[in-house]
């Protein structure tokens, strides 16, 4: 049986393996740009988070004085990514970085980057596995779960315009990578948890 789980560990780690070399390949002509990128989401120079949050706002306010409509915002969000995946690895490898400079430091960054992207999509992956059998096994649950926060959801749509939530959540995704990098999200999670515990202590005790 040890022997079984051990021989299914080692697989698990060469299709892991193989899946990394595979997204490595696939992204090879990003490399440059994704380390570029990673800096800035790691926050490398403490100016980033704020330019970054600056560039999202800056945006935000374009949409609000033109209010596309939404055909108009796919759109143009399309023609952005095309243009995007068309030309950005040409011109950034051409005029801004030589092919001859990658280096095994280079590589191993690059590799983390990769790791990270499938450990997000493991993530996802996992979640939607959860929820899927907690609707199989426990469908009430779930019911009452995908309800309570579809509730939540449209109340606060409710009390604060469609444009504004998403800018919100447009500048938290942005400064998510740094502040987990920085161990941020960690902090507020371990002084949440704290403080309830303290107030339910609190409350048993007069109780």
């Amino acid at each position: 049986m040890a022997q079984q789980s051990e021989g299914m560990g080692v697989s698990n780690a060469d299709t892991k393996d193989e899946e990394i070399a595979a997204l490595e390949q696939s992204l090879h002509e990003w490399r440059y740009i994704l380390l570029h990128f990673d800096r800035w989401l790691r926050w490398e120079d403490q100016v980033q988070p704020m330019i970054m949050v600056a560039i999202v706002t800056v945006l935000f306010m374009i949409m609000w004085w033109t209010e596309p409509s939404i055909l108009t915002s796919i759109s143009l969000l399309g023609m952005f990514v095309c243009l995007a995946d068309y030309l950005g690895p040409t011109v950034f490898h051409s005029y801004l970085i030589p092919t001859h400079e990658w280096t095994a430091e280079h590589q191993r960054q690059y590799q983390q980057v990769c790791i990270r992207l499938i450990r997000g999509k493991d993530t996802v992956m996992r979640g939607c596995q959860w929820l899927k059998n907690m609707k199989e096994v426990k469908p009430k649950q779930y019911f009452i779960l995908v309800v309570v926060i579809l509730a939540v959801i449209a109340f606060i749509g409710n009390l604060i315009p469609n444009l504004l939530i998403t800018y919100f959540l447009a500048v938290f995704l942005v400064l998510l990578p740094g502040l987990e990098h920085r161990g941020l999200i960690t902090q507020v999670y371990a002084t949440t948890l704290l403080t309830l515990v303290n107030t339910l202590r609190q409350t048993k005790k007069k109780d």
